[in-house]
């Protein structure tokens, strides 16, 4: 993987999303996610629904268990979605 991305034009629309799939797809990543483990892949169905819009749904619309479950699989050791994205950064 590499650090470059595009920077303007058409591609940089395509990159510049909170669509998890299309990310997944845009990074070469999903036949990796396809054959990972049984715990990454609990922890990425649960914190890809996440869109920007849930940070404007009024105080309470989300559970406190719901918050923490969704933190817990991004932030998991060692089968967390970020943890695991940071190993192809």
């Amino acid at each position: 993987m590499t650090n470059i991305h595009p920077a303007s034009g058409k591609l940089k629309s395509a990159y510049a999303v909170h669509d998890f799939g299309q990310l997944l797809l845009l990074s070469g990543l999903k036949s990796k996610l396809d054959s990972a483990n049984a715990e990454l892949y609990s922890n990425w169905s649960v914190a890809t629904p996440w869109t920007p819009e849930i940070r404007y749904r009024p105080r309470g619309s989300v559970s406190g268990d719901e918050a923490e479950e969704m933190l817990n699989a991004v932030r998991d050791k060692p089968d967390g979605v970020l943890r695991w994205i940071m190993r192809y950064w």
